[in-house]
């Protein structure tokens, strides 16, 4: 196995929260899509050599998901959940750049108006300002895809509508949420239609041995009933990502710990897997798990612990921007961190499980 960052784009200005890939269905151009303080700018991975980055759209935006030809982003001021349609802006930024020469300012400020209100091509859903956090969740078992979003007052569930291509408003949850949430993620259960919101892993504090290794998770349901308030004992988990039906993963510090839904060390795989450096994301492969540091990756096996792929660079400090479809990282000079930084697509390491 030979993981590599490809490099893709060197020197960019841009202050990036956040980067996924999608591909234009007209073209088959595969581009990179990055949320930004500035906006929201694509890259063409198909035509590197032009190594130019354009503005899609100008508002600030935190968190970008793709949805088949749907992206998701909280965006704007009031970071607000919104949806684009991504085959048609493009459609219209190519239109507008064809005809550019020959309009008048005014009048090409008409026309992208009314192109706007025409096509709908980005739609803010409602009761979603001050969102700061998001989670999507595929059921595999129903085929339902949610999307669950941290509002001032709560929580908004979306469901995801193939027919319309749409997400669609489902429901509100009123409750109270932790002033931090370095954890939030929706868990599938096989018996749930809907899925459970994670906010938080803590150590069960029994008094039998059985429960000395297990871990809580702090959930709330997204079906209206009973919530698990938060305790003492709170690891200091950064991620935690479901891998299949009763396997769970949890970042915390210098461990990936491997659990069943119940907390429980899991049986089947390597219950503990610890590394010589803080883990800041992971990424599930098929029979390893991928995790990210300051200044590179390494890659351990889920069933002998052992070594899968390793890549260090200390004169680097990386930061994962994105690992949906594809794994997008960024990179400054150690002893520059306000440099301009240079972007990768990781290759060469399996396909994502």
């Amino acid at each position: 196995m030979g993981a590599c960052f490809s490099k893709v784009f060197n020197g960019c200005p841009l202050k990036i929260h956040c980067a996924v890939t999608w591909i234009l269905p007209k073209t088959r151009d595969q581009y990179l899509i990055l949320g930004a303080e500035e906006g929201i700018y694509t890259l063409n991975l198909n035509e590197l050599h032009e190594d130019t980055l354009e503005k899609l759209l100008p508002q600030r935006c935190t968190w970008l998901y793709v949805m088949n030809n749907v992206l998701m982003s909280v965006s704007g001021k009031s970071s607000q959940i919104c949806s684009h349609n991504l085959t048609a802006l493009f459609e219209q930024r190519g239109h507008l750049q064809k005809k550019h020469g020959s309009l008048s300012l005014s009048t090409n400020r008409f026309t992208d108006r009314i192109i706007h209100r025409k096509f709908a091509i980005s739609v803010k859903i409602s009761d979603t300002k001050g969102c700061r956090r998001c989670s999507v969740a595929r059921n595999p078992y129903t085929d339902s895809t949610f999307l669950c979003g941290a509002v001032p007052t709560g929580l908004v569930l979306l469901l995801w509508y193939e027919p319309l291509q749409k997400f669609m408003y489902l429901k509100h949850i009123a409750i109270k949420l932790p002033d931090s949430l370095p954890v939030f993620e929706l868990l599938v259960l096989v018996t749930d239609e809907f899925p459970q919101l994670c906010v938080g892993v803590r150590e069960c504090r029994g008094a039998s041995t059985a429960t000395d290794h297990q871990l809580k998770f702090d959930i709330i349901e997204l079906n209206g009933s009973l919530v698990s308030a938060p305790g003492d004992g709170a690891l200091r988990a950064v991620q935690v990502t479901q891998l299949d039906r009763d396997t769970i993963l949890i970042a915390a510090e210098k461990t990936v710990k491997v659990v069943d839904l119940q907390g429980f060390p899991s049986r089947e795989l390597t219950a503990e897997i610890t590394f010589d450096f803080p883990v800041e994301t992971l990424v599930c492969l098929q029979d390893s798990v991928l995790v990210f540091w300051k200044h590179g990756l390494k890659g351990r096996s889920f069933h002998s612990d052992e070594v899968t792929q390793e890549i260090t660079d200390e004169s680097r400090v990386f930061r994962v921007l994105g690992t949906n479809r594809d794994i997008i990282l960024q990179s400054t000079p150690t002893d520059d961190p306000s440099a301009l930084s240079n972007l990768y697509i990781l290759t060469g390491h399996e396909s994502s499980y």
